[in-house]
């Protein structure tokens, strides 16, 4: 007997007496491994407490009453997610509910659109404000590393990414 047949022999002592056979093999198993044999009596000694109990009575309407309690339970009807519920109860009428869509994903495109816009105006307004001081300064003047140190440094690293371009090119 291995570990697996000991515990199938104590499912099986759960369900059943065991035969005498089925015993003497378990028997021989727990003298070879003593530390499960206090497993073995305490699961053997509850199942025989089991057997000594009595039946609960049972009524005998037992049969009708839980056909009857199965009846209910599956002419119960099933709940909805609360999010399909929701929706429902937004928007009685599917085409009222896909037109309200229709519109939260135009006004969606047109923030993104707009959000774009407001990026490329900054950009070139940014862009301009540069042109204005390189056309205001003397072109000599940003080839000498001194005098550059000593002009403001942008905010906008953009800006200073298309400076240092700028002179990279000239």
């Amino acid at each position: 007997m291995n570990e697996a047949e000991f515990h199938e022999s104590l499912e099986a002592n759960w369900r059943r007496r065991l035969s005498p056979a089925e015993e003497a093999k378990v028997h021989a198993w727990l003298a070879k491994h003593p530390e499960r044999r206090a497993e073995w009596e305490a699961e053997s000694g509850l199942g025989h407490l089991l057997d000594q109990l009595p039946d609960a009575p049972v009524p005998s309407n037992f049969t009708a009453r839980v056909l009857q309690a199965a009846r209910r339970e599956a002419a119960r009807p099933v709940p909805r997610p609360f999010l399909a519920e929701l929706w429902q109860r937004l928007f009685p009428r599917p085409a009222a509910g896909v037109a309200w869509a229709v519109v939260m994903l135009c006004l969606s495109g047109l923030a993104i659109q707009q959000s774009r816009q407001n990026a490329r105006e900054q950009r070139a307004a940014g862009l301009a404000a540069l042109g204005r001081a390189a056309g205001l300064s003397d072109p000599n003047l940003l080839a000498d590393f001194d005098a550059i140190r000593h002009l403001p440094q942008p905010d906008d690293e953009e800006l200073f990414v298309v400076l240092t371009h700028n002179v990279a090119t000239q």
